[in-house]
């Protein structure tokens, strides 16, 4: 399983031209409202994954969470601390999904429902936290 979870990463990984960046963003104080925006995953570990992944999180001004994961749906709430993020009482849809897509559904549940650092710029939002770094970039803006 292992090897076919490797094969699959690296021929994405060299179907994307090996493209991968590393996006640079100073720590600086966040506050809740910088967050509060519908959010598209692009990367993870560094590894880009837009192209072929539609993962997704949006926050809304009342702190309601809800996105895809990468294959299925979820929803929650989302508690922010400290520059540290988490969705709480996360619940998701449970389809089955393709292995590429469930190992990114896996890291990204795993970062969104444990509390996790978090670094913004104007339109790029980081969450990490010691095994994963999601990397999202701002899509269309909350219209309420």
């Amino acid at each position: 399983m292992k090897t076919v979870k490797m094969m699959i990463l690296t021929a994405s990984i060299i179907a994307l031209g090996a493209c991968s960046s590393e996006t640079q963003i100073e720590p600086q104080k966040v506050n809740v409202e910088q967050l509060q925006h519908n959010w598209k995953l692009t990367h993870v570990d560094n590894i880009q994954l837009a192209t072929i992944i539609n993962s997704s999180l949006h926050i809304d001004s009342d702190n309601k969470s809800s996105g895809n994961l990468g294959c299925n749906q979820f929803f929650g709430m989302a508690e922010f601390s400290n520059n540290q993020l988490r969705i709480g009482d996360m619940g998701n849809t449970r389809k089955m999904c393709e292995p590429l897509k469930n190992d990114v559904e896996m890291d990204v549940s795993e970062v969104l429902t444990r509390w996790a650092n978090v670094m913004i710029d104007d339109e790029t939002l980081i969450i990490s936290n010691k095994k994963h770094s999601l990397t999202y970039q701002l899509a269309d803006p909350i219209t309420e």
